[in-house]
């Protein structure tokens, strides 16, 4: 797992999982099938990325089909890391 990988599925499991649900989080966790991302967690997730991981994410990049999982998250860092 790489640190990138690492530090995402640490800030879903501790800041996204809500208090009672019995979800542990790894790399393929499908996030929106999982009812784990709602329009406010994906805000906090965003923020992350931009604050954090110092990657801001445009507009043309909120596409469910970028945030399915951590990999594909970490994915789409990277293209833009790339940029």
């Amino acid at each position: 797992m790489t640190e990138l990988t690492r530090r995402l599925v640490d800030f879903i499991q501790e800041n996204l999982v809500l208090a009672g649900d019995d979800i542990k989080v790894d790399e393929t966790t499908p996030l929106l099938m999982s009812g784990l991302l709602d329009s406010l967690r994906t805000a906090r997730l965003l923020n992350f990325l931009r604050r954090d991981i110092g990657v801001p994410i445009p507009a043309a990049k909120l596409d469910p089909e970028n945030f399915r999982d951590v990999v594909t998250i970490v994915a789409m860092v990277r293209e833009l890391e790339s940029v």
